[in-house]
């Protein structure tokens, strides 16, 4: 099997949601990434929460996103 990509045949990505969360447990900034609306969010370094919602921002220069 091959991973060479055929051109004409790549599945468009869908529109990614980019959000930002702070901790104030941890004063940890937290970036979310998701192809749906996130509603609630806990933090990742400590794991308590819920995170606070800071914002939308519109991406990161250069930062390709995957599925985690």
């Amino acid at each position: 099997m091959s991973d060479v990509n055929i051109a004409g045949r790549c599945t468009p990505m869908q529109q990614v949601d980019s959000t930002l969360w702070y901790c104030h447990h941890c004063s940890a900034i937290v970036s979310i990434q998701c192809t749906h609306a996130v509603r609630e969010a806990f933090c990742p370094a400590c794991v308590e929460g819920p995170l606070e919602f800071c914002g939308h921002f519109s991406g990161i220069p250069g930062l390709q996103l995957g599925n985690a």
